[in-house]
Formats: structure tokens, sequence, C-alpha cells
């Protein structure tokens, strides 16, 4: 004999996708009973009902799908006929991502990016390049905050890490010592390359300070900012096109040139007489990248004595640095051969950040996607999310499923 008394049917109506694609509300009854001992009331279990939310397991399970790709939560919530805050809640109470337990490899990439969160203004991303994969996000970059988080692991496992790819960060050469006392230390191409890069532009401003703006060959040094940037001998030197500030004075026509002809044409004014050195030593530094690896050594010492020593300072307080600080770094980065694994194919290299900072530009797109993020967990978990990493759900139909 059933210890139960039926108090009636009712019906609801749950969110539903049909097919996965077809927007759609089904109407579902279920009976109510009471206990005829204890007067306990208790519903029927609906098999297919996200506990706590009126919606089925399709309408979840296409959900999260979205959560895993770099849309934001207005949009989800368009597309599956789910309010917003619902979905925010689904998002933030019920979907974990755990914490990363992994052994350290012995090539990390590390490097920062804007959070802007209740935890720090930037965060720590740490990757391997050697396989392309992101192992974990850390909440800042602080000492403190990175010794608490590379605690978790051995000491054993920091002795394995040998080499650790960096930008040009002091603060971050004093954690990664401090940390891993096997690592050696390799300053990234692009950072080092990107901060003489700034040292010409400084010149070259310099330079159109002393010019007349109504000159042509001003408007062109402000306009083709990067035309200083590129190698010397890549410069386009055949194809020629027509500028329009510059005309011939007997026919008045518009002359054809090429870049290479405009760069010649601003190295010989009187005006660019200091820019000119400025610009013949960047260039020296750039043919000192494609030196064999055995006269490495020599040509960048010999390049850092001619910054320090010669007459054009341009580069002196950046030649200074490196020397001090980031000499063997950079010689690592150039001499130091790496083999990258990349879908099955296996490629040459150097040494780099490159997947370190192609993986930022995706976590930069999934925070601009939203605006930004307020709590820094809420951040992390979308990112790991959007990247493929597991998740776990708090729901007891799931489970049970």
């Amino acid at each position: 004999m059933e210890c139960r008394n039926s108090k009636g049917r009712r019906y609801m109506n749950l969110k539903h996708r049909s097919m996965g694609v077809i927007l759609s509300e089904i109407n579902v009854g279920y009976n109510r009973y009471t206990c005829p001992v204890c007067s306990h009331y208790w519903k029927e279990d609906v098999p297919f009902k996200v506990k706590g939310h009126m919606m089925t397991l399709p309408a979840l399970n296409a959900l999260l799908f979205h959560f895993m790709e770099n849309t934001a939560m207005a949009v989800m919530a368009r597309l599956t006929g789910i309010s917003a805050p619902t979905v925010y809640r689904l998002f933030y109470d019920n979907i974990e991502v755990p914490h990363r337990t992994y052994h350290l490899p012995s090539v990390l990439s590390i490097d920062e990016f804007r959070a802007t969160s209740d935890e720090g203004t930037f965060a720590f991303h740490i990757t391997n390049p050697i396989t392309g994969k992101t192992l974990d996000i850390v909440s800042d970059r602080t000492m403190s905050t990175l010794l608490d988080y590379f605690s978790r692991f051995s000491h054993e496992q920091k002795k394995k890490v040998k080499i650790v790819v960096m930008d040009l960060s002091e603060a971050f050469n004093k954690i990664i010592r401090k940390i891993f006392p096997n690592a050696k230390q390799v300053a990234d191409k692009f950072h080092y390359v990107k901060v003489l890069r700034q040292n010409m532009t400084d010149a070259r401003v310099r330079c159109m300070k002393r010019m007349d703006r109504k000159d042509p060959l001003y408007r062109v040094m402000k306009k083709n900012i990067h035309l200083f940037d590129q190698y010397h001998s890549r410069l386009n030197n055949e194809k020629a096109w027509m500028r329009g500030c510059f005309r011939n004075e007997r026919t008045g026509k518009l002359l054809e040139l090429a870049n290479r002809d405009l760069v010649e044409m601003i190295l010989d004014r009187e005006e660019c007489a200091d820019f000119k050195p400025a610009y013949d030593l960047y260039q020296e530094f750039l043919d000192t990248l494609h030196l064999p690896q055995s006269d490495y050594k020599e040509a960048l010492n010999n390049w850092i004595d001619k910054c320090i020593d010669g007459e054009c300072k341009a580069f002196s307080a950046s030649a200074k640095n490196f020397r001090k600080n980031w000499f063997l770094a950079i010689l690592r980065s150039l001499t130091y051969t790496a083999y990258y694994r990349r879908n099955g194919i296996t490629y040459k290299t150097s040494f780099n950040n490159g997947f370190c900072e192609s993986q930022n530009n995706k976590v930069k797109l999934v925070k601009r996607n939203a605006f930004g993020y307020k709590y820094f967990i809420n951040l992390r978990k979308r990112i790991l999310l959007h990247l493929g990493f597991r998740y776990t759900l708090n729901f007891e139909e799931t489970k049970k499923g």
C-alpha cells in the first residue's frame, strides 16, 4: 500500500531546444503528493528538467555550448530564449572550472594582460610554448601572488623548468629567479625590438620638430610612421606611384616615387642630420638578427658600444639597459633553437612569446565582448571555457544522467 495521497496535478512551461536549434516551450504535467502520516508534501520528479530552473536539459546543453564560444551573455540569452538573469545565475553559481593540477614543463612562457578585476589590475598568463597549451591564469602579477601560486609545486618540479620566455620586465626577472632556481631567462624578440622602435620614433619626432610643417617631407614622416621601421634593403624600390604632395617644378606633374626614394630624400635633408645616424644604427641592429649564431655575441657587443660611445645617443639608454640586465637573455633568444609542434607539424624557430601573445588576443576578445569582468573568478572561468578546458556542473539531474 502506498503511503501517499494525491494532491492533484499541475503543469509548468519549460524552455526547450528542439534538435539543438529550434526554440520552443513545452508544457509538462506533474503530480503532487502528501504523506497521510506526517503530512509531508512533495512533487513528482521530472527527469529532463534542470533543478531550480524552468528549462530542459537540451536547453541547458545548448547554453553550455555558447559558454565555450566567445559570445556575450546577452546574446546567449537571445539565442537560447532564456532570460539574461537566468543565464548569469547558471554561469556564476552552477558552472565551475576546477583548479589546474599539472606538472611543470621544461619551457615556460609568461606574460601579463590587463584584467581590471577585483583581485588586481593585471592578470598573469602561463603557457607551454612547445606544445601550444595554456597552463593557467593567475589573478595578479605581484611577487606575493606568484609565490603563493607556485608554492603548490614541489622543489623538484620547479627545478625541472630550464627556460622561461618573458618580456623585458625587471619584476618578472626577479620573480623567476626566486621561483625557478635552474631556469634561464630568454627575452622575447618582439619586446626588445619594440623598445628600439620606440627610440626610433622619438628620434623621428625630434627631426619633425625642426622641419617646416608645410614641407611635403614633413607630411610623409607624419603619415608613414612605419616607413622607417622596415629593413632598408626590403623597401619597395621597383613599384612607384604618384605622390600627391610632390610635383615637378617645371611641368607641375606629380612625381612617381617609391618608398626607398622617400626615405633617402628624408635622410639627405639638413634637418634630419641627427636622425640619419639613429636610422643607420637601427638598420645595423636589424642586420645582426640574421647573422650566423657564432657571430651574434660579438656583433651585439659592437652595436651596444656604438650606441653608448658614439655621437648618436638615441639608443644609449636602451643599450645600457640591454648590457646591464638583458644581454644574456637577448643572446639566448638569438642562439637557442626551439622546435614547436602545432597540429602535428614541427617548426624550427627561436624561443619566443608568440603563442602567449596570440592567446592573449583570445583572452582580450573574451574580456572585450563582456565589457570587462568585475570578479576575476568569472573572467578566468570564461577564458578557460573558451580555450576548451574541462568544467563541472552543480546539477543533480545532470550528474544522474
